[in-house]
């Protein structure tokens, strides 16, 4: 490939992110005086498996699919380069910035266009592996409100290289499955939604990011003891209580939420179901008033068991007071004492 006019094509503006990748650049197109971000890598390696899975995403229209633009690739004095279209901000900032959650209301788009890409990605046979906040983004969201796409496919892999025991997707973002060394598929990415989902709408993570014994430990006071081989039942009847205390698009938001989060692979919602779903496809309105909501039974058995094995304290904590004001909060305390 000739890369002698790569170096005087593009005028970096800014540095505009930063990674164990390498580094993101604002940039501006001399040829087309247009602005596009390119990624620089330290590792050729990652390059290569990266825009092997770019090219792949070429078969899906961008557009028609909320997938990040990806323009060209090429390697200037052993320096690999990739070119994307140049977006807003993400989700992470966005919620950090504006120091509040999202409402239903404005979660629903988002949530639509997130499961147009997964479909997608499905129909060529591939897993993000890594979807997070911080890897969707709006395109504009000043001219278009709530319009995002899917990127950084870094770690994309072909669902059929996928094999039982290796650990992916962010730690407090990673479906049950695989920390428990059970068999992967593309459900893992409906997984990554709803931790994503539910972190714009209560403002914070609902599982644990600091290690994988935390992330499991929240899943099992969340959800119950697990079966030896699988999370075969759900009773995440926190969300279910929703149901009793708001309005009708926060309740089908919770149910959801309950079929994204749903521990057991198989019965886990696609992303075809997932389109098909009544907070999908019906209109949104705003919710009021505030509700603190109890464990249920189920939490209650679980908390015991968990005070007579565990000698920390914890609380988990999950509220949201948005403009909408829709505001929930959930409170989960552990006080675990050791047992004399």
């Amino acid at each position: 490939m000739d890369t002698s006019s790569y170096s005087t094509q593009y005028l970096v503006l800014d540095f505009i992110g930063e990674g164990c990748f390498g580094k993101v650049a604002k940039c501006l197109n001399l040829k087309t005086d247009k602005t596009t971000a390119i990624k620089i890598f330290k590792d050729i390696k990652e390059h290569k498996e990266e825009v092997k899975m770019l090219e792949q995403l070429r078969a899906l229209d961008p557009e028609k699919n909320n997938l990040l633009e990806y323009i060209d690739s090429f390697i200037i004095q052993d320096v690999p380069y990739v070119t994307f279209e140049m977006l807003d901000t993400s989700l992470w900032d966005f919620v950090l910035q504006r120091r509040a959650p999202l409402t239903p209301k404005e979660i629903r788009p988002i949530a639509r266009q997130l499961l147009v890409a997964f479909e997608a990605l499905k129909s060529i046979g591939l897993i993000h592996t890594d979807l997070k906040p911080d890897n969707v983004m709006f395109v504009n969201h000043k001219d278009e409100p709530f319009k995002v796409k899917l990127i950084d496919f870094g770690l994309a892999m072909p669902a059929s290289e996928v094999k039982t025991g290796m650990i992916m997707q962010p730690c407090g973002y990673r479906a049950p499955e695989v920390n428990l060394g059970l068999p992967i598929c593309e459900a893992i990415d409906m997984w990554g939604l709803g931790c994503t989902l539910a972190f714009l709408f209560f403002g914070q993570g609902i599982f644990s990011g600091k290690s994988t014994y935390n992330s499991v430990k929240t899943l099992c006071c969340l959800m119950g003891q697990p079966e030896d081989h699988i999370l075969n039942e759900w009773c995440f009847d926190t969300v279910g209580t929703l149901e009793e205390a708001v309005k009708e698009d926060t309740m089908a938001f919770s149910n959801l939420l309950k079929w994204l989060l749903c521990p057991d692979a198989k019965r886990r919602i696609t992303p075809e179901q997932a389109l098909r779903h009544d907070f999908i496809t019906m209109w949104g309105g705003v919710v009021g008033g505030l509700r603190v909501l109890r464990f249920p039974p189920t939490i209650q058995r679980c908390l015991r068991n968990t005070r007579r094995r565990l000698k920390h304290k914890e609380e988990y904590k999950f509220s949201t007071n948005s403009p909408g004001g829709h505001g929930i909060c959930l409170v989960f305390k552990i006080r675990c004492e050791q047992n004399n």
